[in-house]
């Protein structure tokens, strides 16, 4: 697993120097016209072109047209950067990654990716992922309403954007492969599933040449804020280097050049600050960039191993540089950026040196610092030290807290290791998962194999609670990192006093007993009482009238019966309840549709899996229900004598679950505080809570997000959702990711 804590021992692939000190002059990148990239030798661009590359390591695209007609280039990308930082501030701190930079700068991103497939005609093009985060933000968010403006203005450029920018990044690639012509092998990479393999109706394949390799790999996409901290807006360190002195580890990145949000009008100016080693002094130079910059091209360390290492003795003119280069910021004004990073292909392997992959050096990486291991020397980059692109929790984090966080997984009595998996399982949702026919097949069909929840989004080495399972995708932690589900509309602490609390109760007077299901006051979590009668038909026949109230907002409701069999989830799996959820045609994916309205139904959750798109509804009528919600509280109401065929002992007792999420439309995780299980005796009104037994005492590793276990646990899974969607930036040896 790839904590904060392995992060700490990360090297930086790069001798790292100050930005700001020993600034010699300045330059301006080697312009190449969008039609000039594509054309033929004769035009002239040639030398341009590649003395650019081997002399300072960069090169400036104009000109660009924009693929969707009637607009250039330029102004889509100024339209879309003008609505980045405001759209980052509308979803709002608590969701959006961000990494607080050591002079102070903060640094939110949004991370995607573009990711290799074959067109019908066996051509490799690369296919947009989503930003996901944006889009759940929108999904969640009216579209009239003021606060997503920024996002919606965002989105609208989005994708005529990224496909602009994949078209010249694909441009670059064939004409660095045209450039280089004979002077590399034939293929340039191998695959290490050519050997005839097919899968999805086309044929594995060599990487021939340079525009090959780009296109077959996996395309990391960053959108950047930066933006002075409040702590150093006073301060008088405008000299302060922002991101010090490194190299980019990919084959190259591809990115606009940084804009200021100059006021509220969403005016752009270009920023200065960005800052590159000189190759003939080794100075540092501050890189100047005018409005015809459309989009700038600098190489990574790869191209070192890829291309450099390949050369023969006689092209020594045609050995590229990877440019060093930093930044340092000294305005408080929004700076925003967008840059992607091309990657190797993961099932790549240089030919005549090793059989490894890119990707399977990424897993040795992945496997060596997460047992505590130093990492692997020379297995990957062209120098000693390494960089990689990663996601994880904030690394503003403690140490301490980060021990905290393992003890408590520890204790949470997860009880087995990745490691311990057997070659036919995969670690995902802390436990080995038997991989399907059609997982073990990822790597022919140049796949990852990785742990997902229904949306798509990947748990880091399978550590995390949820909805989890293995599948063949692309995605990664990286560029689809875990997010919490958009929020439903919380109480409003002015409005839903104790006051109105005791009102909403009032009802229950009316009950013969009454009982809080919170039975110590001074835990977290909302306060919930069921009330019930037990009534008796004029033919003899006696049924429970019971109410469940519960201090908070409607994301579900559930009250049923334990599985005492159950002892692994203590009496969840198996158990028979009554749910009133707000909507219906449930997606795993898109949740609840709140037009079909609150519904109240039977069901009986799977005997082993945990999560909603598990269970069985019984179709059975859940008699006299009915459902109360307001915009502080909730309440289940029904009178029967059973739930879903179960019937209630009503001359002794029951063994109850009750459970209720006020967080989101998914039918999700209930939280450790909003959840019990309990001895009810119906007669006398006694009631005794169950207090579980450590996980680890089970016979089967815990679903521990799903299960009502002992009242002292105070981890949730939806606090794991968003501590893992913190996105960190860390520069290691592209190589192994």
């Amino acid at each position: 697993m790839m904590t904060p804590l392995l992060l700490s021992k990360i090297l930086a692939c790069a001798s790292l120097a100050s930005a700001a000190s020993s600034v010699a002059g300045t330059k301006r990148p080697q312009k190449i016209t969008y039609t000039s990239l594509s054309a033929a030798d004769d035009d002239g661009s040639s030398d341009l072109f590649l003395n650019a590359l081997t002399k300072d390591g960069y090169v400036s695209i104009t000109d660009i047209p924009s693929l969707q007609q009637g607009r250039n280039f330029r102004d889509v990308k100024l339209n879309l950067m003008s609505n980045l930082h405001g759209c980052m501030m509308d979803i709002g701190d608590d969701h959006v990654p961000m990494q607080h930079l050591d002079d102070g700068t903060v640094r939110k991103s949004f991370a995607t990716t573009s990711l290799p497939l074959f067109d019908g005609n066996h051509h490799l093009h690369q296919e947009q992922q989503p930003i996901q985060l944006l889009e759940d933000f929108l999904a969640g968010n009216p579209s009239h309403k003021s606060d997503t403006a920024h996002c919606r203005a965002f989105q609208n450029d989005l994708s005529v954007f990224r496909s602009t920018v994949g078209d010249v990044t694909r441009r670059f690639a064939a004409r660095l492969s045209f450039e280089m012509g004979m002077s590399l092998p034939t293929p340039l990479l191998l695959s290490s599933n050519k050997d005839g393999a097919s899968s999805n109706n086309y044929i594995m394949m060599n990487y021939d040449d340079f525009e090959s390799v780009v296109m077959g790999g996996q395309q990391l996409e960053h959108f950047h804020s930066y933006q002075k901290g409040e702590d150093e807006k006073n301060g008088d360190d405008d000299a302060a280097t922002t991101i010090e002195l490194h190299t980019d580890q990919g084959l190259f990145i591809a990115f606009t050049p940084g804009m200021l949000l100059v006021d509220q009008q969403q005016t752009l100016e270009l920023s200065d600050g960005f800052y590159v080693q000189d190759s003939t002094t080794g100075e540092n130079v501050l890189l100047e960039f005018t409005e015809d910059d459309d989009l700038v091209f600098m190489l990574g360390d790869a191209v070192n191993t890829i291309i450099n290492n390949q050369l023969g003795d006689a092209d020594g003119g045609k050995v590229l540089r990877a440019t060093p280069h930093a930044l340092s910021l000294a305005t408080q004004k929004p700076r925003v950026w967008y840059g992607r990073m091309a990657l190797p292909p993961s099932d790549a392997y240089l030919p005549e040196v090793t059989t490894t992959t890119f990707g399977q050096l990424r897993q040795v990486f992945v496997e060596s610092t997460s047992k505590g291991e130093s990492i692997p020397m020379g297995i990957g980059c062209s120098t000693n030290s390494k960089m990689v692109i990663t996601t994880s929790r904030s690394l503003a984090d403690s140490d301490e807290e980060h021990d905290h966080d393992d003890k408590e997984e520890q204790d949470d009595g997860h009880g087995i290791a990745a490691n311990q998996c057997a070659d036919d399982e995969m670690f995902c949702w802390f436990r080995c998962m038997a991989l399907t026919e059609e997982t073990k097949t990822c790597d022919e069909r140049r796949l990852g194999l990785q742990c997902v929840d229904p949306r798509g989004l990947v748990v880091e080495n399978g550590a995390g609670h949820g909805d989890y399972f293995p599948a063949c995708t692309n995605n990664t932690h990286i560029t689809h990192p875990i997010t919490p589900y958009p929020q439903i509309e919380q109480q409003d602490p002015e409005v839903c006093t104790a006051d109105l609390w005791a009102e909403f109760n009032s009802k229950d007077e009316s009950y013969t007993n009454v009982i809080s299901l919170k039975p110590d006051p001074t835990k977290p979590g909302p306060d919930a009482n069921l009330a019930w009668s037990i009534v008796e038909s004029e033919d003899g026949e006696k049924k429970l009238k019971a109410r469940l109230t519960f201090n908070d907002v409607f994301g579900w409701l559930a009250l049923g019966f334990a599985n005492e069999f159950d002892a692994v989830h203590n009496g969840m799996n198996g158990g028979k309840v009554l749910l009133m959820k707000p909507g219906g045609n449930y997606s795993p994916v898109t949740g609840l549709d709140l037009s079909f309205g609150p519904s109240i139904g039977a069901y009986v959750i799977d005997g082993t899996d945990s999560a909603f798109r598990h269970w069985i509804d019984t179709e059975m009528v859940a008699e006299g229900a009915s459902h109360e919600h307001t915009d502080c509280f909730t309440a289940l109401t029904f009178e029967s004598d059973n739930i879903s065929g179960q019937a209630f002992n009503l001359e002794g007792s029951d063994e109850m679950i009750w459970a209720g999420n006020s967080n989101d439309y998914y039918v999700g995780y209930h939280g450790p505080d909003s959840r019990g299980r309990l001895t009810i005796d119906w007669l006398t009104g006694d009631v005794e809570f169950f207090i579980s037994k450590p996980a680890w005492e089970t016979e089967d590793d815990a679903d521990l997000s799903d299960s009502p276990t002992k009242m002292e646990d105070g981890v949730s899974s939806s606090s794991n959702i968003g501590a893992f969607s913190g996105l960190v930036i860390v520069l290691i040896c592209a190589m192994i990711l």
